[in-house]
C-alpha cells in the first residue's frame, strides 16, 4: 500500500469510526453526512470521494464488523473447520452454546449496528454471504450427517438464517434485555427440539 493509498484508507476509517460514535447518541435515520464530516473532521468532497451515501457508509462499517468477528469472538477451544472429516457431528453442531454464545456476545457488543443491519437488509447483498456459507461451510456438514440432496440444503439452510436472524432480531430489537443464556437455550432449542431442558 503506497502512501496516498494509506491516506485514503485512514480518512475513511476515520469517518467509520465518527459514524459509529454518532450512533450511539442518533438513529441512522437522523445521521446526515454533515453529521459525519463534523465528527470525522473533514469536509464532504472528502467524503464524498470514498462514498455515495450514508448507506455506503453503513455497509463498510457492517463489513469491517463482520471482518473483525473472528478475532473478536472469544471461541472456548475453536474447532478448525477446514478438515470436516475427521471432526465429531457434536463438533459440527454449530447451533450450540460452544459457538451461540460468543456469536451472541459479539453481537450484542454490536447491537446497534446489528439492528441497523438487520432493519436495513435490502441495502445489503446477503444473499452472496449465505451461498459462501451454505457451500463452504453448512454441506459439508449436512455431508458429514447423510444429507447430501443440494436444493434440500439450500432450503434448509435459508430457514435456519432466516430463523436464528428472526430470534435474534428480536433480541437486539428489545436492547438485548432478555439473557444471553436464554436466547442461546431458545435457538437450540428451535433448532433441535429435544435438547431443550
Amino acid at each position: 500500500m503506497n502512501r496516498s493509498e494509506s491516506k485514503f484508507e485512514n480518512t475513511a476509517s476515520k469517518m467509520r469510526r465518527a459514524f459509529l460514535t454518532l450512533l450511539e447518541s442518533k438513529e441512522f435515520a437522523d445521521i446526515s453526512i454533515m453529521d459525519i464530516c463534523k465528527t470525522a473532521d473533514v469536509n464532504r468532497s472528502t467524503f464524498y470521494a470514498h462514498y455515495d451515501n450514508t448507506y455506503d457508509l453503513l455497509k463498510e462499517a457492517f463489513e469491517s464488523m463482520i471482518a473483525n468477528f473472528q478475532s473478536e469472538c472469544d471461541f472456548d477451544n475453536p474447532v478448525d473447520l477446514s478438515d470436516m472429516r475427521n471432526l465429531s457431528k457434536e463438533d459440527l453442531n454449530l447451533a450450540s452454546p460452544k459457538y451461540l454464545l460468543p456469536y451472541l456476545k459479539y453481537i450484542q457488543k454490536h447491537k446497534r449496528l446489528y439492528r441497523i443491519y438487520s432493519d436495513n437488509a435490502h441495502v445489503f447483498e446477503t444473499s452472496k454471504m449465505d451461498d459462501y456459507m451454505i457451500e463452504n461451510i453448512f454441506a459439508p456438514i449436512y455431508a458429514k450427517h447423510g444429507v447430501t440432496d443440494k436444493k434440500l440444503i439450500f432450503y434448509m439452510q435459508k430457514f435456519f438464517f432466516k430463523g436464528i436472524d428472526a430470534i435474534i432480531h428480536e433480541w437486539v430489537r428489545n436492547d438485548c434485555e432478555d439473557d444471553i443464556l436464554f436466547v442461546c437455550e431458545i435457538i437450540t432449542y428451535c433448532v433441535r427440539p429435544m435438547s431443550y431442558k
